[in-house]
């Protein structure tokens, strides 16, 4: 039901790009940065490759809980070939470690004709084409939070489309995309909890005071103002005290 909907939305935002067709490069940019969901970004990035011959989406990220591997959400792939990449082919995927290793725009049959694949690898590429994979390009994005990501498009509905594509264009509206999730998910990051006492002295040490100070000024001692600041950098996760106060000020705990 949810790729259903989400094929649905991506017709109708497709639809209202082709309605005014002179301006989609600029209407996709701008509604990517207005999107209020990751879904709603999809869908809009979706709709815009699609105008360009590109029917299916990818997007590849490093992965938390498995280091040295990707998450990947999709749109658009054979259904057969999605059930094969989840069912252990995706352990063998080359393209997120390639993609990171070019740091450019790259024609998806170009890197899998890379000499330096293994045969893991080349099995992982020769399944793609038996399920109906198609070439296309992927393109690395980058922001301030998660500092790597790619946007790969495929399934294409003519082979001019990949021999003609206007890279930095296709190129421009993933790192767009990958801007918008970025911000959306990093609101999604609970806020640190600290405690009354530790507010006020983070809202010190971001005032540049040492422990002896603040101490003076809490009428506290020393040593109990350092186990306060070891509970604050905890609960933070930082080693300093210059990170404490960025991060104070991010999550709004304190103002400077």
């Amino acid at each position: 039901m949810d790729d259903i909907q989400s094929e649905c939305r991506a017709e109708r935002a497709e639809h209202r790009m082709g309605e005014s067709a002179t301006m989609e490069d600029s209407w996709a940019i701008r509604q990517i940065a207005a999107a209020e969901t990751r879904d709603d970004v999809f869908t809009i990035a979706r709709a815009f490759y699609r105008t360009h011959g590109f029917h299916a989406l990818s997007y590849l990220k490093p992965s938390r809980e498995h280091p040295g591997q990707a998450d990947v959400i999709s749109f658009g792939f054979p259904e057969e070939w999605i059930a094969r990449y989840n069912d252990g082919l995706n352990l063998l995927d080359p393209f997120p470690s390639l993609i990171a290793r070019a740091g450019r725009p790259v024609r998806l049959s170009h890197m899998a004709a890379d000499k330096s694949l293994t045969p893991d690898q080349r099995h992982f590429v020769e399944q793609a084409r038996e399920h109906g994979v198609t070439d296309g390009y992927a393109f690395p994005t980058f922001g301030p939070h998660q500092h790597l990501a790619a946007f790969g498009i495929n399934q294409i509905d003519h082979q001019d489309r990949v021999e003609h594509a206007d890279i930095p264009i296709l190129h421009a509206i993933a790192q767009a995309a990958h801007l918008r999730i970025d911000q959306l998910e990093a609101g999604l990051v609970e806020r640190p909890r600290l405690a009354p006492r530790e507010v006020v002295i983070l809202h010190w040490i971001a005032q540049g005071k040492s422990n002896e100070e603040i101490a003076l000024i809490l009428g506290s001692k020393r040593p109990t103002i350092a186990t306060h600041i070891k509970r604050i950098f905890f609960k933070l996760n930082v080693s300093d005290r210059a990170s404490a106060a960025v991060k104070g000020v991010k999550y709004g705990i304190i103002d400077i």
